[in-house]
Order: structure tokens, then sequence, then C-alpha cells
């Protein structure tokens, strides 16, 4: 190891977690420092707090920056108990509106049968078109009233900055929970939040970056961190798998910045290998 190469070494000896049987945790969000765990006796205020922001941001038309800021900071001070609270709360207070819902539906119907027997009388073709127009405003109401109240906060979110990483930690957090709970209020915020990561995270909106040495530590911890199939042993094993003979790319996200979201570790081989064990064997970093 060069003297180049030693604050790096460093960096990453004192950051990087380099057990092989060591389970892989997520780093440490790019966002202010964390606060400390609250005191579970005073978790129903911290809870209540957060609430508090959640509402502001979900009644309001267009959420605020500073309350969407406000809860974040809060929600991630949160310790286990306090995030199923608020995501409870999240999912039951800020749900569908079916009491809405169903007296749209009594109307639809109602200028519906209406617009259909108009046919048989004088002026049926004014009336007909009347009806129309109002069957569609009521459809067009009718898709609004059945999208859920927390929709606009969650895109409001994902606009504000280091919100999308948020998100992710949200759905890991509500995974876990219906893991205790399988309700159907849970699995439907589940449901509305995966579709809207699986567009915001498009392949599309990816950036594909060659992983190597000279790469700021903090990004080499996380590959550390995150391999699960071969458990990176040490600095010399790290050095090894970015060096001569081998690539390293991940796939990253602009509003994630230094989070590889999807990486590959590739052995370059002069023949063909017949097998795993033996692409590592004839890799010439290996020999």
């Amino acid at each position: 190891m060069t003297r180049s190469h030693t604050p790096k070494s460093l960096a990453v000896l004192l950051r990087a977690r380099m057990h092989p049987d060591s389970i892989p945790s997520p780093p440490p969000a790019p966002s202010p420092p964390a606060s400390p765990e609250p005191d579970p006796s005073a978790r129903p205020a911290a809870a209540s707090s957060v609430r508090h922001w959640l509402h502001a941001s979900i009644g309001a038309a267009s959420p605020p920056p500073a309350a969407l800021e406000c809860f974040s900071d809060g929600y991630r001070s949160l310790d286990r108990g306090g995030r199923h609270e608020i995501l409870r709360s999240l999912a039951t207070d800020y749900d569908v509106p079916r009491a809405r819902v169903r007296d749209l539906m009594r109307q639809y119907v109602s200028v519906s049968a209406t617009g259909e027997g108009g046919g048989e009388q004088p002026g049926a073709e004014r009336e007909e078109g009347g009806a129309a127009s109002a069957l569609y405003r009521m459809e067009r109401g009718l898709r609004d009233a059945l999208r859920p109240k927390y929709a606009g906060f969650l895109e409001a979110m994902n606009a504000q900055p280091g919100g999308l990483k948020l998100l992710a930690v949200i759905r890991a957090d509500l995974l876990a929970l219906l893991g205790e709970e399988n309700a159907p209020v849970l699995r439907a915020l589940d449901g509305y939040l995966k579709e809207k990561l699986v567009t915001w995270l498009s392949p599309a909106a990816l950036a594909l970056h060659q992983i190597t040495w000279d790469d700021p530590a903090s990004l080499l911890e996380k590959i550390v961190a995150y391999e699960a199939v071969h458990p990176i042993r040490n600095l010399i094993d790290l050095k090894r798998r970015l060096g001569v003979g081998r690539r390293c790319f991940g796939y990253f996200h602009p509003a994630i910045p230094g989070e590889p979201l999807i990486f590959i570790e590739v052995a370059l081989l002069k023949d063909m290998a017949t097998s795993i064990q033996g692409s590592f064997v004839g890799c010439p970093s290996n020999r």
C-alpha cells in the first residue's frame, strides 16, 4: 500500500464494516446529524409533534417546504414504535374519502339514469348534451375523490431535497409494520407508495458509474456494507475487487447522490469460465 493511498485506506478502515458474517446495514442518511433516540416515555409527545407536521403538509394545497422538512427530521428521530404510529395515522387518517365517493356515485347514477331516459322526449339532443357534460364532470370528480389524501404529500416529499430517500425509509418501515399488522389500509398505502417508487426510480432516471479506488471513502464503505453475496473481508480484498482484471459498476439516482442503488462486480477473463468459482480463480487479480 503506497503513501498516497494511506488516507483513503484509513478512512475506509475506520468507517466500513469488514466482517464477513456481519449483516449489511444502511449507511447514515446524508441529512443533518440525527437526534439521539428519544426516551420511550417521551415517545407519544414526539410522535404527536411529527403528526402535527404531517397534518400541516397534507392539509395544505401546496405543502410548504418547511413543514416537509420538519416532518422529515422528526420522523427520522422517532424510534420504531413512534414511526409505526405515524404510519398508521398516515394510512388511516388520510385514506380515500369514502363518504364523498359514495355521494358522488349516487349523483352519478342519478344523472346517468336521467340521461338515458331523455332520448324519448322533445329536445332530447340538447338535454342529452347537458347530461353528458354533467357525467364527464362527475367522472373527473370521482377520479379525484378516489385519490388518497396522502397522494399529494408523497409527491411533494419526493420533490423535497432528500425526500426520495426518506420515502424509501418509510416503505422499509411500512413493510416491517405489515409483518406485524397485515391490515388492508396499510397494504393500500404500501401498494400506492410502491407504485410511486417504481416510477420515481425508473431505469431512465438512473446513471451508470464505474466505481474505482479513487472514489470517496463514503462510497466505498457502502460497497463494503451492501455486499451480501461475497462479503468483503478487509482492505486488501476491497482494493483487489477494484483493481486489475476487475470492474465494479453502480447505478445512481440524482436525488440520492453517493448512494449505489444497484451495483455489480465483474471479473475479466481471457477464456469463458465454467463456474463462478472458476471465474474467481482465473481472474488475473487473484494470480
